[in-house]
């Protein structure tokens, strides 16, 4: 085989590999997931209930630096609440593990007192014996009651800068996220679709435009082949996209997102492509026609998908609406070491699919005019 021909089949395979076997089996980091109440009013002593995710070294009876194969998971040693507009924190000393529910539990006094703090979101930490936390940003409102207006106050006059809620527990990990948790390994598969569906559609209109210039029907067959596999890698985006969205928004297709809708009306459209092609009998007619179709609907496709959602005011995607992008939260370190390999793969495999399919349509064409 020749390497320097087949350069992308060895892309695919290699890549691939390497992210199916990384993405889905290297574990999540630790997280909180959840917290009880999520509304607190000042004034008095409040039990906290944190939930904890992905923490095997986390028993009832394992308040110790416990070994678990080559490491020490160190113990939750305090709970921290820190408000983003402040500079001082609410804090305990003592944390409990109830067994019954797996959960953290946490005396704090939340006394304002004389103090000019406002109600607002506070994050949540978890200080553990080593010194990093487990997080979870904006997870309890706190409220002034109307008796807690004299007095000392709890909170806390310390900076607060070192805490950071992307700090790291393990070094090769994924982190986990509020809602997705193990979900957000479907990274890997649904958005490289997408960006491999992009790709090959844009390398279709290429070489719809070559087709018009040059009159080659090789062209036309390329960019039909592009077309027909970039709306298999579209559906698969579909299908991994709306498994997802079950998980995280608890349905499969929400219809008010604005993102959903632009890839349903461009799928559409592409598959009226297809439709168009099946009705026209002349190869030359054929391709003309489909080609100015072609170059017509991709820029439509583009807005519907990329540039219209980013000025809808509500959407759930990230990076759209007013959403965080993954870039922001999810998207760490370690996620990109698979995330950026897997949209190439992706990419590869689906050009090897479509230069397969362009190969087996030159050889049917040259049966009819044999």
């Amino acid at each position: 085989m020749n390497l320097r021909q087949h350069w992308y089949k060895w892309v695919a395979t290699i890549f691939l590999l390497y992210v199916v076997l990384g993405g889905l089996f290297l574990p999540l980091k630790p997280g909180i997931t959840g917290l009880s109440p999520v509304k607190i009013t000042s004034g008095g002593t409040q039990l906290l209930r944190i939930n904890v995710y992905n923490a095997p070294w986390l028993k009832e009876n394992a308040f110790g630096d416990e070994k678990i194969g080559n490491g020490k998971f160190q113990i939750p040693s305090k709970v921290i609440l820190v408000s983003k507009g402040t500079v001082g924190r609410w804090e305990t000393n003592e944390v409990k593990f109830s067994g019954d529910h797996g959960q953290l539990l946490a005396n704090i006094d939340f006394t304002m007192g004389e103090s000019k703090l406002e109600n607002a979101y506070y994050s949540v930490f978890v200080e553990l014996s080593n010194g990093k936390y487990l997080g979870l940003p904006d997870a309890v409102y706190v409220e002034r009651a109307v008796g807690d207006t004299v007095g000392k106050s709890t909170f806390l006059n310390k900076p607060s800068e070192h805490i950071n809620n992307d700090r790291e527990i393990f070094e090769m990990s994924f982190p986990n996220r509020t809602v997705l948790n193990e979900s957000v390994r479907n990274l890997f598969y649904h958005v490289p679709m997408w960006f491999a569906m992009l790709a090959l559609l844009a390398i279709a209109c290429w070489y719809a435009v070559r087709y018009l210039r040059f009159g080659d029907l090789q062209d036309d067959i390329f960019a039909d082949s592009m077309v027909r596999v970039g709306i298999l890698a579209g559906i698969l985006g579909c299908i991994t996209g709306a498994t997802w969205a079950r998980v995280t928004w608890q349905s499969w297709w929400p219809a008010a997102d604005p993102k959903l809708n632009g890839v349903a009306i461009g799928m559409t459209m592409y598959l009226a492509y297809l439709l168009l092609r099946s009705t026209l009998t002349d190869p030359y007619q054929r391709a003309r026609i489909t080609s100015v179709y072609s170059i017509f609907i991709f820029p439509i496709f583009i807005a519907l998908i990329a540039i219209m959602p980013k000025l809808s005011p509500n959407s759930l995607h990230p990076g759209s609406g007013g959403t965080v992008g993954f870039n922001k939260y999810d998207l760490d370190s370690t996620m990109r070491l698979f995330f950026y390999p897997a949209v190439i793969g992706w990419i590869a495999l689906y050009y090897w699919i479509a230069n397969l399919r362009y190969r087996i349509a030159l050889i049917k064409e040259k049966q009819l005019n044999a």
